[in-house]
């Protein structure tokens, strides 16, 4: 079956997920230990952030589970889930919203580095290479320009390779 949703079934070895449209295939994480084990989990994350499953980040989090390192970067991508900044999506959002006051739309992707961090925005799947002297202003105000297109791009970029089907 195509597309994603809350609930894995496992039929013989292959992996898949029911009903939604998008599915984003990463093809060095289809390791079992990169497989999520519990995507009901994510998803109550994915809708905490105003994240939808069947978008291209939404169907990465249901799939996969992190934080997951790249060769092409020294940003650690995170996981939806964790209590520290460090540690997960949630919670380095919420320290930028509190902070520095980010709208709702914008989504943190990466590990704090070197005084940036990359930045999901959800009303435009666009990704953005945020540093905290003077990008994030120009985020707040509409006025920093995407570094990737979409999450897709920006995961071909970290990993070297992705792909989407619907």
């Amino acid at each position: 079956m195509s597309g994603l949703d809350n609930s894995p079934a496992d039929i013989g070895h292959q992996r898949t997920f029911k009903t939604s449209a998008m599915r984003v295939i990463v093809s060095s994480l289809e390791d079992k230990k990169f497989l999520r084990s519990e995507p009901a989990d994510v998803a109550a994350g994915l809708a905490r952030l105003g994240v939808a499953e069947d978008s291209q980040i939404g169907s990465f989090y249901l799939r996969y589970e992190g934080p997951l390192s790249s060769e092409n970067t020294g940003f650690l991508l995170l996981d939806v889930l964790g209590a520290r900044p460090q540690e997960s999506i949630e919670a380095a959002t919420a320290v930028v919203r509190g902070k520095y006051g980010w709208p709702e739309r914008y989504v943190v992707l990466t590990s704090f580095l070197g005084g940036g961090v990359m930045v999901y925005d959800l009303l435009t799947e666009q990704v953005y290479d945020v540093d905290f002297e003077g990008g994030d202003a120009l985020l707040k105000n509409d006025q920093l320009e995407p570094r990737y297109r979409s999450f897709l791009e920006f995961l071909r970029f970290y990993f070297g390779e992705a792909s989407a089907n619907v």
